[in-house]
């Protein structure tokens, strides 16, 4: 489509003006705001899919019902700018506002990519002032960079990706309904596949399956489609065929209005050996054991060592960089990891992953979400994690 063409043809059609929800609610823009004070920062400049979804609520993540703006971004970007006085400013194509208001202080437009920087040049030059010190994401275009570097000194510029992580990691009520309904629709997706799976059967047709049922069942985006024959390289999606005596992983994630989910569940092609069945059982409660120490103060790094431990009780090789993860607008949010500077939170959504290797090289274990509570840990995926035997 021609975006020029597009934007004067929807100008003459605009009779009524409907609001677009924002992710992150007033009381958590004003905690951003005393964030960004305290760091001494004039403000912050966001222009990650992610981050301008969550503080303005304009459509910028893939899947958030129409991809577009996601795939317009070479040509036609998108900013937010939150000053420390806690204006928010929202830059972005003329076409993509055309008939909705965003809760944002003021909508600034442009036509194409220069006039975007120039747009963005214009709101900068008005608010900082000599000396300031600007936030940006690590993420942040090089043509962009070069740009404030007309405004701000180089060492001026402050990369803010945590600031924004952590205000992302403990979920409101309106992102938790929408990772639990991303949840259940992979766990009804997976019912229907296991249906489906036999020996003879494509890989790149139960891909193709396993993205029709996602969105049939109410996904408005693909997060994921994990799907592995035996130890095959289950990230790169190539045609084979299935074959008795092999281990199917079904990893999926569905997204709901940009909000993902993510769970694996392991099939087998005959009669489940005896030695796969004790093995699945000893990572699934490794995985359950993680859940109950999801309880709020918990530093990841503590996770981190009980999973060691629970390896080690086991006799099983410290298989992991991670034990887990957090989910939300992306699939890994920030690893479970040693070295974490996270402790867990009521509001937080954490998938506890884990694995080890079977003789013929197959990965073996659990994955599950769960909702930390005041009070410790629920588990979002409702599904029995046992191997089936198809």
């Amino acid at each position: 489509m021609h975006v020029l063409t597009e934007c004067v043809y929807f100008l003459g059609r605009i009779d009524r003006v409907m609001p677009y929800h924002v992710p992150m609610p007033g009381a958590g823009r004003s905690a951003l705001v005393e964030q960004i004070r305290a760091r001494g920062l004039a403000g912050i400049l966001l222009t990650s899919p992610e981050n301008v979804y969550y503080t303005s609520g304009l459509p910028t993540l893939p899947g958030c019902g129409n991809p577009i703006l996601f795939s317009l971004r070479n040509q036609l970007p998108f900013f937010v700018f939150i000053g420390a006085d806690g204006k928010t400013t929202l830059l972005c194509w003329i076409g993509a506002t055309l008939g909705f208001s965003f809760e944002v202080d003021e909508v600034r437009s442009f036509f194409n990519r220069e006039s975007a920087l120039d747009e963005l040049q214009e709101v900068l030059a008005a608010t900082l002032q000599s000396g300031a010190m600007l936030g940006v994401e690590s993420s942040c275009q090089l043509d962009v960079l070069s740009r404030l570097q007309r405004l701000v000194e180089p060492s001026s510029l402050i990369v803010i990706d945590e600031l924004l992580l952590q205000q992302r990691l403990c979920k409101t009520e309106m992102e938790l309904a929408l990772l639990r309904r991303a949840t259940a629709i992979v766990e009804q997706t997976v019912a229907e596949l296991r249906k489906q799976v036999a020996p003879g059967i494509s890989r790149l047709a139960l891909i193709n399956t396993a993205k029709r049922l996602l969105l049939e069942h109410g996904a408005t985006g693909i997060g994921h489609t994990t799907i592995a024959f035996g130890a095959a390289n289950p990230e790169i999606a190539f045609d084979e065929v299935l074959a008795p005596g092999q281990v199917v992983t079904l990893d999926l994630g569905a997204v709901v209005d940009g909000y993902t989910s993510d769970n694996r569940r392991l099939l087998y092609t005959g009669p489940v050996p005896d030695d796969l069945h004790a093995l699945h059982q000893t990572m699934c409660s490794i995985v359950e054991r993680l859940g109950r120490a999801l309880v709020p103060g918990t530093p990841f790094a503590d996770l981190y060592n009980l999973a060691t431990e629970l390896y080690a009780a086991h006799d099983l090789p410290p298989y992991f960089m991670s034990v887990g993860h957090s989910i939300g607008l992306q699939t890994e949010e920030t690893w479970i990891t040693f070295d974490s500077p996270y402790t867990v939170q009521p509001g937080m959504v954490l998938n506890i992953e884990l694995y080890t290797a079977y003789h013929d090289g197959s990965n073996i274990g659990d994955e599950e979400t769960f909702l930390v509570t005041e009070h410790g840990a629920v588990r979002l995926t409702q599904t029995d994690p046992a191997i089936q035997s198809i």
